[in-house]
This record gives structure tokens, sequence and C-alpha cells, in this order.
């Protein structure tokens, strides 16, 4: 039976970047079953804007203002979710319309209890940048375990049974609950695959100094160009160059990796130090 899905959409006072995201949830290839948007103690009208969408896939759960990011909050998502699997996505990003199609040709197989999607970092010059690593590869797996995190929230999907059983969000966290979440679930023995696009649109929302109205503007304009078939493709193919870009600085840094070993064994032979 084909795996089923529940985005979860956390936010506080973003009405107009959440409605954005919610419709970009909303518009999937690969219909969720239920789209959660997590109240923060919102007191800007979100409520009622996500109602005016009328989607019956659409919970509000509205809740008091917690501390700093409220964490906790987003552990009520996998209490309440209907769905096999669970994604949080970013009250300011955007997910194009096949995000779900793509994580769920892996889900459908059975054999994960996580799954990421690539992202792409859009700046507020709309210029963009390619994010995030594959975790199945054991390289990227031990950093990310290790080092730092460099997958967007958005890009992981993670099976609802696998997160509970990991304890959830960590509600006494300040920061990167996300990734700690991620950490614990991987160190559980987390079964993890990669897709091999980029399906989410990444807009930082921490050191984004924009003013609120052209941060606004920017998400509403990146949504029609998604919405638009022709600039949708133009977009992909931007998105593919930037990947092709990506694997060719790393297939040098390889390479350039590879030259030097060879020549430092070089150096070696003529000194008589290698046996």
């Amino acid at each position: 039976m084909p795996a089923s899905f529940t985005v979860a959409i956390p936010t506080h006072n973003r009405r107009d970047t959440v409605v954005l995201a919610l419709q970009s949830a909303l518009e999937q290839t690969r219909p969720a079953v239920q789209v959660i948007v997590l109240c923060d103690g919102c007191r800007d009208g979100t409520q009622r804007a996500v109602a005016a969408l009328g989607d019956r896939r659409v919970e509000v759960i509205d809740l008091p203002k917690g501390p700093g990011y409220a964490y906790a909050h987003r552990t009520r998502a996998l209490e309440r979710a209907r769905g096999e699997a669970i994604v949080w996505l970013g009250d300011d990003d955007l997910l194009l319309p096949d995000h779900l199609e793509d994580i769920g040709a892996l889900w459908d197989t059975h054999r994960v209890d996580l799954v990421q999607t690539y992202a792409v970092l859009v700046a507020p010059d709309d210029t963009v940048e390619w994010l995030g690593a594959d975790w199945s590869v054991p390289h990227y797996r031990a950093i990310v375990l290790d080092v730092e995190n460099t997958t967007p929230m958005g890009a992981v999907c993670v099976g609802v049974r696998a997160a509970r059983d990991a304890g959830g969000w960590d509600g006494t966290l300040d920061r990167r609950a996300d990734w700690d979440l991620w950490k614990r679930m991987l160190r559980a023995g987390a079964r993890t695959l990669s897709t091999d696009s980029a399906t989410l649109l990444h807009f930082r929302a921490s050191g984004r100094t924009q003013p609120w109205p052209e941060r606004v503007a920017q998400n509403r304009s990146w949504l029609e160009r998604i919405r638009n078939p022709a600039q949708l493709k133009a977009m992909r193919a931007q998105i593919a160059h930037l990947r092709a870009e990506r694997e060719g600085d790393y297939d040098s840094r390889i390479r350039g990796l590879w030259a030097e070993n060879q020549y430092l064994h070089k150096l070696a032979a003529e000194a008589g130090l290698t046996a």
C-alpha cells in the first residue's frame, strides 16, 4: 500500500508567509492526507487566513506561545498525525509540486524510516545555492552526527512511529532541535535514503534582514514561478545546473587531493622514505 503523508507547519505571527507555505503543501502532485498548522501563540489572524483556504485536509492546532521556537509544540503534530510519515515545513519555505511524490517513491519501498530531499537556499537577492547531503553515505552520516547539519527541516521526512520512538522533539532546547531529533533517530538505527532532486525552496528565517513586506513579496513571487509550468521547467533546469556545479566542485577537490597525494608519494620515493 502506498505511504501516506502529514505535513506540519509550525508558525508564530507570520500569517502571510505561512499561507504561501501551506498552499505549496496543498498543491502537491501526490497529495498529503493531512496538513497541520501549529500556531504558536499566533495573534495576527493566521487561524482565519488558514481557514479561509477551505481545504478539509488542513487542521489548525492553536497553542499558547511556547518558549523560544516552541519545539515541544512540534511533537503535538506527531501525536495527531494520520500519515505514515511526516514533514515539518518551515513557515517561510516552499515545496516544489513533486516534493511528496519524490519522497513517496522511496517510502513506498517500506525499507526506510527517514527520507531526505535536497534543498535550494534562496537569498534575498534571489540568487540560489544547493543545500544538503545524503545521510545514507557513511561520510555524510558521520558529519551530521558529529559536526553539523546542512539539511533544512523541510527537506527531511521521518516515519511517525520512528520519530515517536525516538522521543519526539526536545522542547528544552533553544536551537537546532530538528538536528537533535535527526541524530537521535539515526543513532537508534533509522534506515535512511535520499532522493536525487532538490524539491524544497529554503528562505532563511534567522539573519534575513529584509523588511517584512519584501520577504512576503519574494516568497509570493517564487510560489507564482512554481505554479507556472514554463517557469517551473526553467527553475528545474537552474537547479540541475546548481547540482552539476556542486558535483563538479566536489570532483575537483577529490582530484586535487589525489594529485597532491601522488606528488607527496613521488617526493617520498625520491627521498628514499618509502618501503
